[in-house]
């Protein structure tokens, strides 16, 4: 079995059981005949995740079931779409690729979540050789900003070949969750934009009267495969008279959106 600390072994009773970590690695793993492996990880809130196993040329797979383990959360295959892996090249599958999404809220954190990935070898006459990895495919953003003179938009692409649900959370400087916007469905090709002015969820008239001035972290799940969604954050700050006005001055801050792999 797997030594890698990646795909950690433990033995379950009547099952093989490993414990995987979702940082994108692909691990080589092995399945005996007439047994089946469950692959663990921790599924957090409001985070989105990748399941992929693939064999090779001219080798097919045996089907992978996914379960998100996290209340609300339903697996989608993305195996035949685009973007960032050739699926099938020769006859038949020789990848399969399951995405899925862990809804909020994300504060107080809940109770730990745990997906598996399970693939049972039957049927098979020989032993089952193949590569999994489990993709993070969460959108981050360290930080965004909404005040009496200043606005964060966002826009969400969709660059795969088929729907993708988008859910945008947004966190205080504390870590505190500020509300939930529904999940979007953006097409193939299809861009979303939204910017702190509709989110009815901030609150815009504090208690008391004292001025308006949030500030935090955003993240952003995706149920496509890994690269499905370009995302973009602007800051736009005005200073000076009044917009629009000849003493109107603005300011932008453009803030990265991605996943934790693309911004290594």
């Amino acid at each position: 079995m797997l030594l890698s600390p990646a795909l950690v072994l433990a033995q379950g009773p009547g099952n093989n059981i490993q414990t995987v970590v979702p940082d994108g690695r692909e691990e080589s793993d092995s399945i005996p005949v007439g047994t089946a492996t469950t692959y663990l990880f921790s599924a957090q809130a409001g985070h989105s995740y990748s399941v992929e196993q693939g064999r090779g040329m001219n080798r097919p797979t045996i089907p992978m079931m996914v379960f998100g383990g996290c209340p609300g959360s339903s697996a989608n295959d993305t195996s035949t779409m685009a973007p960032e892996v050739t699926l099938n090249v020769g006859f038949p599958q020789q990848r399969q690729r399951i995405a899925f999404t862990c809804p909020g809220p994300v504060f107080p954190p809940p109770s730990p979540n745990y997906a598996q990935a399970m693939i049972p070898n039957f049927n098979g006459g020989a032993a089952y050789n193949f590569s999994i990895s489990v993709t993070d495919t969460t959108l981050f953003s360290e930080k965004w900003k909404a005040t009496s003179n200043a606005d964060t938009f966002w826009t969400f692409t969709n660059s795969s070949s088929a729907p993708v649900h988008v859910g945008l959370i947004l966190l205080d400087a504390f870590g505190n969750q500020l509300g939930q916007n529904p999940p979007i469905t953006i097409n193939p090709g299809a861009t979303f934009s939204i910017d702190t002015t509709q989110m009815p969820q901030l609150p815009r008239n504090p208690p008391g009267g004292g001025p308006f001035s949030l500030t935090g972290s955003a993240l952003a799940s995706e149920d496509g495969p890994p690269g499905a969604i370009r995302a973009t954050e602007v800051i736009v700050t005005t200073a000076g008279g009044p917009c629009p006005s000849p003493t109107c001055v603005t300011t932008s801050e453009t803030v990265k959106f991605a996943t934790k792999i693309q911004s290594r």
